[in-house]
C-alpha cells in the first residue's frame, strides 16, 4: 500500500485540527459548593470556592512534595546510557528545530512538546 504525500498532509491537517480542538476541552465538576475546572490532560486549571487560594497553594505545595521522590524513582532510568541518548537527541532536535524559519501550520511546535515531554518522563507514565 502506498499512501501519496496529499494522504500525509490531510491526515496532518485532520491531527492538527484534533489537536487544536483538544487544547480548548474543559471539564468542570461542582460538589458541595466548589466547582473545578480541568483540561483535557487533567491538569488543574480552574478552582471556585471561598478557599481557592489556599487549595491551590496547598496543590502547589503537593507538586513541590512529590518532584524530589519523582527525580529518585527516575534517577536509575535517566541516567542509563540509552535514556542519554533519547534526551540527547532530543536537545539536539529542539535546538535544530528553534534555529529553522518558522514551520507551517504549528507542527515544530507540537514537535517540540512531544519531545519536552519524552525528554521529562521517558516511560510516559504522566501522558
Amino acid at each position: 500500500m502506498t499512501v501519496s504525500s496529499s494522504e500525509f498532509d490531510e491526515l496532518g491537517a485532520k491531527v492538527q485540527r484534533a489537536q487544536s480542538i483538544v487544547r480548548e476541552i474543559r471539564g468542570i465538576g461542582r460538589v458541595g459548593g466548589i466547582a473545578v475546572e480541568v483540561d483535557a490532560e487533567n491538569r488543574l486549571v480552574a478552582l471556585h470556592h471561598p478557599d481557592a487560594d489556599i487549595i491551590v497553594a496547598a496543590y502547589r505545595a503537593a507538586l513541590l512534595d512529590k518532584q524530589p521522590q519523582l527525580d529518585e524513582a527516575m534517577r536509575d532510568v535517566l541516567s542509563d546510557p540509552d535514556a542519554q541518548a533519547v534526551t540527547s537527541f532530543v536537545d539536539t532536535y529542539a535546538a535544530r528545530t528553534q534555529a529553522e524559519p518558522a514551520h507551517p501550520a504549528q507542527t515544530l511546535e507540537d514537535d517540540d512538546m512531544y519531545f519536552e515531554s519524552i525528554r521529562q518522563d521517558p516511560l510516559g507514565r504522566n501522558r
